[in-house]
């Protein structure tokens, strides 16, 4: 499928962004996710435009940050930023 990823996830009893959808919009797409570089002007440049940040982290080799675009979008953006 060349550069397109797709990943399935089961959340657990545990609270997570995962968990909250589930329970708030039912099944579905959870986010999107893009490849970017300077993640932190990215973050910037969409809390100026009314889309927050809501949960950011590191993996070996980088790091994701998830973004409130659901009200414009009806799915949440995931950045990715790898080292």
């Amino acid at each position: 499928m060349g550069q397109l990823q797709i990943e399935l996830i089961e959340p657990d009893e545990n609270i997570s962004t995962w968990r909250e959808f589930l329970d708030t919009q039912g099944e579905g797409v959870h986010h999107i996710a893009f490849q970017v570089k300077d993640m932190d002007e990215k973050i910037k440049a969409l809390d100026k435009n009314g889309m927050i940040l809501v949960q950011k982290g590191d993996y070996e080799g980088g790091r994701y940050a998830y973004i409130d675009t659901f009200s414009k979008l009806k799915v949440i953006t995931e950045l990715l930023e790898n080292f």
